[in-house]
């Protein structure tokens, strides 16, 4: 696995719930739909053409580089984010593992495969990792990156839980930094 870090930078985000212009004309658009049980269906980049990924009153929705929304769940954006002034905040920029499409197989991927249902498909290059994300079956592209924002681990070093996300290559070249191997 190799280590990246977001590059430092001012981010726009709105609250699920809240009145503001973005969310009603990103709703209007069918970027964000809400559903009949009260959450919402985001339809972020990885979700073009497929069902959206699923949020709930409260949580955030950012744009990516591009302008596509993508859901942040309350307790992540929070910790991770600090308010500067209306909708814009400045990310905190912490240490993540990142996977790329011709890297070796790693323990974590392995993991991720075995208990987090990540598949690859190389019949389907626009859809090369799909996994089920955010309430329902994400997918990506074969230059995308698998981002992964957490691992836990017993004592003994074994994974028992780990979270991840796809992200765009584009995205990912314009919004992180890879590490050298002996900086964290």
């Amino acid at each position: 696995m190799r280590k990246a870090k977001k590059r430092p930078m001012v981010v726009q985000a709105y609250r699920l719930g809240e009145e503001n212009d973005v969310l009603a004309g990103l709703t209007a658009e069918g970027e964000i739909c809400l559903k009949g049980d009260g959450s919402f269906e985001v339809f972020s980049q990885e979700t073009k053409g497929d069902s959206g990924e699923i949020a709930y009153t409260g949580d955030y929705i950012k744009l990516d580089s591009s302008g596509n929304p993508y859901p942040n769940s309350a307790e992540y954006f929070e910790k991770n984010h600090c308010h500067i002034a209306g909708a814009f905040y400045e990310q905190r920029s912490k240490t993540v593992l990142v996977w790329m499409y011709g890297d070796s197989m790693c323990p974590e991927i392995s993991y991720l495969i075995e208990q987090k249902h990540l598949t690859f498909h190389e019949d389907d290059p626009d859809k090369y990792f799909r996994a089920p994300l955010w309430g329902t079956e994400l997918s990506a592209p074969k230059d995308a990156v698998i981002v992964i924002y957490r691992i836990s681990r017993d004592e003994s070093g074994k994974i028992t839980d780990a979270d991840f996300n796809f992200v765009a290559g584009t995205e990912f070249d314009k919004t992180y930094e890879l590490l050298p191997e002996d900086k964290d």
